[in-house]
């Protein structure tokens, strides 16, 4: 009688052992076997006149001259990028020459364009645009750097006015108060 209350207790601890494994693996997180889908990679046509080399001459109302820009556009290997190196050349005002890196994309769940820059001495900027509305695109900057007496800005507008010519025009209130333009007008050269 002892082994056959023995046997039932042990099948029945093993009964609830095997209950109580069903309704934890039941509750449970299924662990996902499925990839991740790949985001859809940016429709660049609209910019693709943009890739190459570039020379821009930009005037400031606060500075006695324009100056001189030179930069390279291309598109990253993984196609999700427009990246643009540039230097902005040394001048009276500027005791070097300054180097940046403009990266854009398309974010498709937010459904805007965005533009994430970076530059010496700490410089970064990041802007989001709804896109090109015919030969122009407004920028309008999200966050800045605290550089350059710069307090706040106005949309930047880039205007294509064909596939070697572009144009820009940007202001930007300084700490006093004063507001300050900023226009540049671009030439492909390769």
């Amino acid at each position: 009688m002892k082994s056959r209350f023995f046997c039932m207790c042990t099948v029945l601890v093993f009964a609830i052992v095997l209950a109580g494994a069903m309704v934890l693996a039941a509750n449970a997180p299924m662990i996902e076997s499925t990839p991740a889908p790949a985001a859809p990679k940016p429709d660049f046509s609209k910019s693709m006149f943009l890739l190459g080399n570039w020379t821009c001459s930009t005037k400031s109302s606060r500075r006695p001259a324009a100056f001189i820009t030179t930069s390279t556009t291309t598109i990253d290997p993984t196609g999700y990028w427009m990246i643009t190196k540039g230097v902005q050349h040394k001048t009276s005002w500027t005791r070097t020459d300054f180097k940046g890196v403009d990266m854009t994309t398309y974010d498709a769940d937010a459904r805007r364009w965005v533009d994430i820059s970076t530059g010496d001495e700490g410089s970064y900027n990041l802007s989001t645009s709804p896109g090109w509305r015919g030969n122009s695109i407004v920028w309008t900057d999200a966050v800045i750097s605290p550089q350059g007496n710069v307090m706040s800005t106005t949309p930047t507008t880039l205007t294509k006015m064909s596939d070697t010519k572009m144009s820009s025009h940007s202001t930007f209130k300084e700490h006093s108060g004063r507001m300050v333009t900023v226009d540049s007008a671009c030439h492909k050269t390769g």
